[in-house]
């Protein structure tokens, strides 16, 4: 059975980061959901297996090229 990351999950794992970014993408619900949708499809559809921390990671290393609320530290809404 597939198991579905929760944004609790993920929130665990940016508080754990030490990234500028992080603080921002923790009080933010439409990017810790995104990012966990985001993994469970990368799970299911690549079964390339990384972990969910690295693929937070990959999230908040490439966050530039994201753009939009992914990159805007001046609006964490």
């Amino acid at each position: 059975m597939f198991k579905i990351t929760t944004t609790e999950e993920i929130a665990a794992i940016l508080a754990s980061f030490d990234h500028p970014l992080a603080p921002y993408w923790l009080n933010n619900d439409l990017i810790k959901r995104t990012i966990a949708t985001s993994y469970d499809y990368w799970v299911e559809d690549t079964e390339i297996p990384m972990s969910l921390a690295d693929f937070v990671s990959q999230y908040l290393a490439h966050a530039e090229y994201l753009g939009g609320i992914f990159s805007n530290i001046h609006d964490p809404s």
